[in-house]
């Protein structure tokens, strides 16, 4: 499940896989245990929604897959916030 720490290595390591291998921390890698393609499709499809680039049916289905995939509603929050800036 995404935390806000986790988002913020994500943010941090700019949901690049490889860079993240490369230059995280021992402590950083220890933390994460996300599937970084399922969380990249999140983030596209969060910013589908904020271009309004998507039904709203398929609005309700990303708003379910972020709750289910986020440990709490802060890091949801966090999630959806920093979405809408791409």
């Amino acid at each position: 499940m995404l935390t806000v720490a986790k988002l913020a290595i994500l943010i941090k390591y700019q949901w690049n896989f490889q860079r993240f291998i490369e230059e995280a921390a021992a402590s950083e890698k220890a933390l994460m245990d996300v599937d970084w393609d399922e969380a990249g499709e999140l983030l596209q499809d969060l910013r589908r929604y904020h271009h309004h680039l998507v039904s709203k049916e398929y609005a309700a289905k990303i708003h379910a897959i972020l709750l289910a995939a986020c440990a709490d509603e802060a890091t949801a929050q966090t999630l959806l916030g920093y979405a809408s800036t791409l």
